[in-house]
């Protein structure tokens, strides 16, 4: 399956009231594919799957990200700046370097938090993994989705 209809099966099943697993990734400059990817498999052997990877947009370490995605067979969600704010405060926890540079508690979270949807909630807080952090949030049922 191509990452783009996977994309479009996750929505597909979402609206028909689906709930799924966002994880989202951050990492710093030293943070290679491999570092991505061990994460991401991380996350989705505890959770038992993920259904998306989500991260900033414009992070210099978007790229390596997406290419783990690819590799881990899981659709990718490039989020922009203002995506990520809009759920900042229901992050759990705070990283000093991403208040400083982008206004947000903590990407991993945030992506995850947005990446999951409305009334999501996260069910794995922020851990750093080597050179990386990976969050993961849990979508609510479609009849519990606040009005």
């Amino acid at each position: 399956m191509a990452s783009g209809d996977a994309g479009f099966a996750v929505g597909f099943l979402k609206a028909l009231g689906w709930r799924m697993i966002a994880i989202g990734i951050g990492g710093n400059s030293l943070a290679i594919e491999r570092d991505f990817l061990d994460a991401i498999e991380s996350a989705r052997r505890e959770l038992g799957g993920g259904d998306a990877v989500a991260t900033l947009a414009t992070a210099s370490f978007g790229p390596r990200a997406e290419a783990a995605a690819k590799e881990a067979a899981v659709p990718y969600r490039p989020l922009m700046l203002i995506a990520l704010r809009e759920r900042s405060g229901d992050c759990q926890t705070r990283s000093e370097r991403s208040l400083s540079l982008y206004g947000i508690n903590s990407i991993a979270e945030a992506a995850a938090l947005f990446a999951a949807g409305p009334g999501s909630q996260l069910v794995m807080p922020r851990r750093i993994i080597g050179n990386v952090t990976v969050a993961a949030a849990r979508s609510v049922d479609a009849g519990r989705r606040p009005k």
